[in-house]
């Protein structure tokens, strides 16, 4: 069986596929590694692939999951075929959770496609029908907004998450930041797809990831496909093209 782990940088998300199928998913904070995670887990894994954006946790999580299944544990990197050719200035540098979701949503729509990952950053990439990875953007992500948004204006409240919202014009300041916040998000895949759309110059799916995903979309003006486990998707896809390193 294969484990794979996403670690972003607010969680981390575990999933163990059989034959492709996944048949147990967690999550933990990220860096939070213990034994005590997985003590639940009664399953054979054989192989382990890791996507990291928090570096200085890369060491004691691979430990962790090696010591506790005795497998090899491969992070992704450049090195491996992802099946999408990076076309950026350093390859290299690209996150592997960016990677991940445009691998995945490639693989499975065979066409041009347009991803937003909605994280502790909301980030939005391209694939051309081609299979080349053109770039990306880097955008504050939601729950980053609000918490910035207190930290640095001492009249404005911390927002717990309760993110639902009817209006637009806001009648509180709660209600202004969340509106400003959220729909934000939402002119933000609106608009951006357009231009994305627009330098593609082919037709592409769209495609949106992440866990407020599903929060942000109603109060989009347009539909969007969603796709609530492209990153871990993406890590399997990953490994079963390079089944060899294991």
């Amino acid at each position: 069986m294969l484990l794979i782990a996403d670690a972003g940088n607010t969680s981390t998300v575990f999933v163990i596929y059989k034959d492709d199928i996944p048949v147990s998913s967690f999550r933990t904070v990220t860096g939070d590694y213990s034994a005590e995670i997985f003590k639940d887990i009664k399953f054979d894994v054989n192989a382990a692939i890791i996507s990291s954006v928090v570096p200085s946790v890369n060491e004691k999580l691979s430990s962790v999951i090696s010591e506790i299944f005795k497998c090899k544990v491969i992070f992704l990197n450049s090195g491996l075929n992802a099946g999408i050719k990076v076309c950026t200035d350093y390859p290299e540098r690209v996150g592997a959770d960016l990677i991940c979701g445009a691998a995945a949503a490639f693989y499975k729509y065979k066409k041009a496609v347009i991803v937003f990952d909605l994280g502790t950053a909301t980030t939005v990439c391209a694939v051309n029908s081609q299979g080349e990875y053109l770039g990306h953007s880097i955008y504050p992500g939601i729950r980053t907004s609000f918490d910035a948004l207190h930290i640095s204006a001492e009249q404005l409240p911390e927002i717990d998450e309760n993110y639902q919202i009817t209006d637009v014009i806001g009648k509180n300041t709660v209600a202004s930041i969340k509106s400003g916040v959220l729909f934000g998000a939402a002119c933000f895949i609106d608009g951006m797809s357009k231009r994305y759309q627009s330098e593609l110059n082919e037709d592409a799916e769209i495609i949106v990831t992440g866990g407020l995903g599903e929060v942000i979309l109603p109060l989009c003006s347009r539909k969007y496909t969603y796709e609530g486990n492209l990153i871990p998707d993406g890590l399997r896809i990953i490994y079963n093209l390079n089944k060899e390193l294991w």
